[in-house]
């Protein structure tokens, strides 16, 4: 599942904020922020984050050698 709230950033986070592409995953640590507004007679509610740090998500690719290990069955001891 995917979910996808607004986010407020400020200051030098606006920079490194600006250079990720719409839809590239982050860490956002921050306060979830309520919102209410009215448009034609209805009340709606939204929430937006206000960032305190953004980092990016660092993905590597799993190691060939560990890949290896793993997918070979442990060898039982002789008696």
């Amino acid at each position: 599942m995917k979910t996808i709230l607004p986010v407020q950033v400020w200051g030098p986070l606006a920079k490194f904020a600006a250079t990720r592409k719409a839809g590239t995953p982050i860490i956002v640590e921050g306060k979830i922020k309520p919102e209410t507004y009215t448009a034609d007679g209805v009340e709606y509610k939204t929430f937006s984050i206000k960032a305190d740090d953004i980092r990016k998500i660092e993905y590597s690719a799993p190691n060939e050698a560990s890949e290896s290990k793993a997918a070979k069955p442990a060898k039982k001891k002789a008696k």
